[in-house]
């Protein structure tokens, strides 16, 4: 028997009491028929580093320990990915991290991790946002591979559930604690250690350190992409002060109602989108349903996603 998420369970105790952010049941109903039909996407094996196991397994660690928050600034944060395209937010940092792989695996070693500093990850990655918070949280990644002396010996902690991968993360990985308060309740997201059990089994055809017994246990990924979409396609409705912030561009404080709301109702969504396929012969997991609307979110969309500076997504 699988265990309950506390993402879900909070999620949903949120949607239940919340002021700006509505589900909308119809949208929902429509964005299910538009999903039953759409091939999942695979695993993008075009930007990410596959090789050894090792170095595959702390690739995927940092390459989720920084997957947060790439729009500010100035200038969109970029690469020149493969034939020379620009790539920009988290496939521009999976092809850079990639990059290092091949060319300096020693970056990824846990002494060069735990004694990076900004210049060494300005000098890896350029001008990327957020460099300080980026650089604590990959020494915070060189102590954990010092403490357990690999990669694949961390992994191995979890026996193939995601559950206890995401108990190991955030129990030895304080940047992973991505948890916030609402009404005083504790309300758990953890995106990125919730990601990264679909990296490992993406990255490994479900096979290996990607071979887990509870993928089912995962919901959808609260990030900027999926309410965004979800709000473009009738599923999510916001108050008309919250939408006006948004489209303005104000920037939303991390763990604010407004914020967690967005948060909660797009973990809600992804629950009823799984529910709604299943009924209708298409049996996905969160995940999965995730994948495809994520890959829906790359479109040009009518609205701009939230604004929230934060390292937890």
């Amino acid at each position: 028997m699988v265990r309950e998420n506390p993402v879900r369970r909070a999620a949903w105790w949120v949607c239940r009491r919340a002021r700006w952010v509505q589900l909308e049941e119809g949208g929902i109903h429509s964005l299910a028929q538009r999903l039953k039909d759409l091939p999942l996407p695979p695993w993008e094996g075009r930007y990410h580093f596959q090789g050894e196991e090792e170095l595959t397994l702390r690739y995927l660690l940092v390459l989720d320990a920084l997957n947060f928050c790439f729009w500010p600034g100035r200038e969109k944060w970029s690469v020149t990915g493969p034939d020379g395209e620009r790539l920009t937010g988290y496939f521009a940092l999976a092809w850079a991290l990639r990059r290092l792989a091949e060319e300096s695996p020693e970056f990824y070693s846990p002494e060069h991790l735990r004694s990076l500093d900004e210049a060494g990850l300005r000098a890896a990655l350029g001008e990327i946002p957020l460099l300080g918070v980026r650089v604590r949280n990959l020494r915070e990644v060189g102590y954990l591979l010092f403490k357990f002396g690999s990669a694949v010996s961390f992994f191995s902690h979890a026996r193939g559930s995601c559950a206890r991968l995401v108990e190991l993360l955030t129990a030895h990985l304080p940047s992973f604690r991505d948890a916030a308060s609402y009404r005083a309740q504790w309300v758990p997201f953890y995106k990125r250690a919730q990601i990264l059990c679909a990296d490992l089994y993406g990255a490994f055809s479900g096979r290996g350190p990607g071979e887990f017994h509870d993928l089912e246990w995962l919901t959808v990924f609260a990030d900027y992409k999926l309410p965004q979409l979800l709000r473009a396609q009738g599923a999510l409705v916001l108050a008309p002060e919250l939408a006006a912030r948004i489209d303005r561009g104000e920037l939303l404080r991390g763990g604010s109602p407004e914020e967690v709301e967005l948060r909660a109702a797009t973990v809600a969504i992804g629950e009823r989108l799984v529910e709604l396929l299943n009924r209708a012969g298409r049996p996905l997991r969160a995940f999965e349903v995730d994948w495809l609307l994520w890959s829906l979110a790359q479109e040009e969309l009518p609205y701009p996603h939230h604004r929230t500076l934060t390292h937890f997504y």
